[in-house]
């Protein structure tokens, strides 16, 4: 029967690499420079606050640097701000044997009654160590913990410390906030993980592609804890070099020429190339919500590309591209909706480009008349019709024409009363005109200064598109536009209504242009 190895070294190999790896002393910590200058330099000078506030999202150092912290008010031996990480109290806080530094997460005790249970445990001297230090994560969950604690964090024992660490700062009430010093850990950049990242892997001897380390790198977005994760996974892999392409295919990632392939079909509006790219991503066992993630990265560095002056295809607009961005970042992987994630990924592909503006210019208004012709009666005429002016190129509008966008503003009054059998829609059809049918589309115009109904009505499709079938009987799909409905041809039902209002007004005694000149 084999032995359980008893080296040190052996056991250690066992633990998650985040932990083999977290920062001991300050000058351990990556990044985060401004932080650790201030820290370090109220050890040294001794002007520490009782009570702090981190902030940061997870994975930038705010534990690790509450530890150091804790190390450097009890290390005997600090120098220069820094403790010694040797000693016998450095030692019980690094092992979490020390009884006097407390880690609560108030994920799990938030409550008054913990809160209540701490109380007894702040008030008592310290055991073995110079100061008690009480470290709290995920702060931002204690809700009526606070009225226990405010008292005490104003004036807490001269051998208290408080080390608040959070995610969202926000949640946390102002009257907290005030007695605490506040520092911000930012997310860490690509160059900083992947430094640490070679360094494990020189330490561990192992190799790696640097496109690989990159890859990891980024994946981690900001934060180095998810990036040695990661690393720990790849490097319990059989493979001696870690690949780029071995890290997309752990971590279940497409590859470059997928993203392309898709990004392309989608500007082309090519579906079934873009439908080929998914089968094949699930052929291969890929994560359809991880590519969309990449989608949308690709997507954002193709816009900043373009909003930098570089040349390249897809030659759209970067307001067209960053729009095809949201609306793959709008898709929500949590719908349990028949055929899955990837069918909202079809039907993002069915919809085409996105259409910042309707296919028509508006009519110039009309120039006002010479000087010289009388003033219109007060009364409202019914004019002739005048042969118009010839247009330049630029003032003549692209018809709007088709049976079916004609039949949709016909039945435009019906389509509202569908809509409006739940009262809460009526506000929505009756802001928004019918601008353009086209390849199985209808197009749906919102007033420019009212944007935040085109944006409702995008959660609303299925409403609309089932409006749409009882007026055209077929099925259409729906887009919705911000655009000057104003300038768009009135509706039938419109132009009679204008025409019962005069009548109503004046009596139905209209006049004749030859009555008033």
């Amino acid at each position: 029967m084999p032995t359980v190895p008893s080296s040190p070294a052996l056991a250690a190999a066992h633990q998650a690499l985040y932990r083999r790896w977290r920062a001991q002393r300050f000058d351990q910590i990556v990044g985060q420079t401004a932080v650790v200058e201030t820290l370090r330099n109220g050890v040294r000078l001794g002007r520490l606050a009782h009570g702090f506030l981190f902030v940061g999202p997870r994975g930038t150092g705010k534990t690790s640097m509450a530890r150091i912290l804790a190390k450097a008010v009890n290390c005997p031996n600090v120098a220069d701000g820094e403790p010694c990480d040797r000693c016998p109290s450095c030692d019980a806080i690094r092992e979490g044997r020390a009884l006097d530094v407390v880690e609560m997460d108030a994920a799990s005790n938030n409550k008054v009654d913990d809160m209540r249970e701490l109380l007894p445990r702040v008030y008592t001297a310290p055991a073995d160590l110079r100061r008690k230090v009480f470290i709290i994560d995920e702060v931002q969950r204690i809700k009526e913990g606070w009225d226990v604690l405010l008292k005490t964090l104003e004036e807490p024992p001269d051998d208290v410390f408080f080390i608040f660490c959070t995610t969202n700062p926000s949640q946390i009430r102002p009257a907290v906030v005030s007695r605490l010093q506040r520092f911000t850990f930012r997310p860490l950049t690509v160059a900083e993980i992947s430094g640490k990242l070679e360094r494990i892997l020189a330490d561990d001897g192992r190799t790696a592609e640097p496109a690989a380390v990159r890859l990891v790198a980024e994946l981690a977005a900001g934060g180095m804890r998810d990036a040695e994760s990661m690393l720990d996974q790849l490097l319990s892999s059989a493979a001696e070099t870690i690949t780029a392409d071995g890290v997309r295919e752990l971590l279940g990632f497409a590859d470059s020429g997928a993203v392309e392939a898709f990004v392309d079909a989608l500007v082309r509006g090519d579906a079934l190339a873009g439908i080929a790219v998914i089968d094949r991503l699930e052929t291969e066992g890929r994560d359809l919500v991880a590519f969309a993630d990449q989608v949308v990265a690709r997507l954002r560095a193709i816009v900043v590309a373009r909003l930098g002056g570089s040349a390249g295809e897809p030659d759209l607009p970067p307001a067209a591209l960053a729009e095809l961005a949201r609306r793959v970042a709008g898709l929500d992987a949590t719908r349990s909706t028949a055929g899955g994630f990837r069918f909202q990924l079809e039907l993002l592909l069915l919809r085409g480009l996105p259409t910042t503006a309707p296919s028509f210019t508006p009519l110039r208004p009309a120039p006002p008349p010479p000087s010289d012709v009388p003033a219109p009666a007060r009364a409202p005429a019914r004019r002739r019709p005048a042969p118009e002016p010839a247009a330049s190129p630029e003032a003549v509008p692209v018809p709007m024409s088709g049976d079916a966008l004609e039949r949709l503003r016909r039945g435009w009054r019906e389509l509202v009363g569908h809509v409006s059998a739940n009262p809460a829609n009526r506000p929505l059809i009756e802001a928004c005109r019918p601008v353009e049918v086209r390849d199985g589309i209808v197009i749906l115009g919102f007033p420019e200064d009212q944007s935040f109904l085109r944006d409702i009505a995008e959660r609303k499709k299925r409403v609309l598109e089932d409006a749409v079938r009882h007026v055209l009987g077929a099925d259409y799909g729906v887009r919705c536009i911000a655009t000057n409905v104003a300038a768009l041809e009135p509706l039938p039902d419109e132009a009679a209504d204008t025409l019962e209002l005069a009548q109503r007004v004046f009596g139905g005694d209209l006049m004749d242009v030859a009555e008033i000149s």
